[in-house]
């Protein structure tokens, strides 16, 4: 590979659009942030994604030979063959094929990728789990995603959308998912879970935090972890639940993919102290213990900036796999 080479990363979130020129060794060397405002409509959404890409490419003077093209890493069901974004709800789009548009407008390779595969490959090829050939990342936030890379390649599936970890059922006479599904694992430990259970426990006055919060306030899951972070019993018990079912899942990771590593990323996981703590324990009751001995669980090192550059990383890609 040419070590002068770079790809375009860019993240499409519900809330910001950041785009960011990546080198061959992970670094960004540019990168704009947009807000998404996705009440705006699809159009103008679409607009403030070149514009970013546009300003990256500006912002430092590289040759368009280059860049190897644009990747990007979106929520939603993502059509990868397609590079057209199937259904995303935190951006009210249906069938908007992204790639081609971002390809026709800078006449540059595009590839589209599910946010959570793009953290995986970042994590993979630059993070927590470098130098490893099976690796799987756990995204918590809203949602419960993961990104799977198995002998060294990303797992995408059929279309791409392999890895909807948050959709495994754990409980199948549990409460009805928005998939059509029952019991799953989204329903018990992502950001949105955590915000349920406290506000079902705040009507029955379980809450220590309660008095801090104005009239009709419900407390967020950023809330809840850093009054965790800080002793709440409330809010650690809370956790610890959600961190328990998230063992249960990662349990099925691991008996399916034999994992070398476990990354966990993710809001939510800025509690992690609290939280980790619950998935291990989980994963030891509950694992093959010849399997669970092999894993190692690990925090995400890289930050916002993972989608971004995974999604470029995934440009890169090809040289790892050689």
């Amino acid at each position: 590979m040419n070590e002068n080479e770079y790809a375009i990363g860019l993240d499409l979130g519900g809330t910001k659009i950041l785009a960011g020129l990546v080198d061959s060794e992970g670094r960004v060397v540019s990168q704009k942030q947009l807000p998404t405002s996705s009440e705006d409509g699809e159009k103008a959404v679409i607009s403030r994604v070149l514009a970013a890409i546009e300003a990256v490419m500006l912002e430092v003077s590289v040759d368009r030979n280059q860049i190897r093209g644009v990747g990007i890493a979106s929520a939603g069901v993502i059509d990868s063959a397609k590079k057209e974004v199937i259904f995303a709800s935190n951006l009210g789009w249906r069938d908007v094929p992204i790639g081609n548009l971002i390809q026709e407008r800078f006449d540059l390779p595009a590839s589209l990728m599910n946010d959570a595969n793009a953290s995986a490959v970042a994590e993979w090829m630059w993070g927590a789990g470098k130098g490893t050939q099976n690796m799987i990342y756990v995204t918590v936030s809203t949602g419960v995603g993961a990104g799977i890379i198995c002998n060294g390649r990303l797992l995408l599936g059929h279309d791409g959308s392999a890895g909807e970890f948050g959709h495994i059922s754990i409980d199948w006479n549990g409460p009805i998912c928005s998939c059509g599904n029952r019991g799953c694992l989204e329903n018990y430990a992502s950001g949105t879970a955590i915000e349920n259970v406290a506000r079902a426990r705040m009507v029955s006055k379980e809450s220590s935090l309660s008095g801090s919060l104005s009239e009709g306030e419900s407390l967020t899951a950023k809330q809840i972890g850093e009054a965790a972070l800080q002793g709440d019993p409330f809010s650690i018990d809370i956790l610890k639940q959600a961190g328990f079912y998230l063992g249960i899942g990662a349990t099925s990771l691991i008996h399916l993919f034999n994992p070398e590593m476990i990354v966990f990323g993710g809001g939510v996981m800025n509690a992690a102290p609290v939280i980790l703590e619950e998935i291990e324990k989980s994963l030891k009751e509950r694992c093959i213990p010849g399997l669970a001995s092999q894993v190692r669980v690990e925090l995400n090192q890289l930050g916002i900036e993972s989608g971004v550059m995974g999604a470029a990383g995934l440009l890169f890609s090809e040289e790892r796999k050689g």
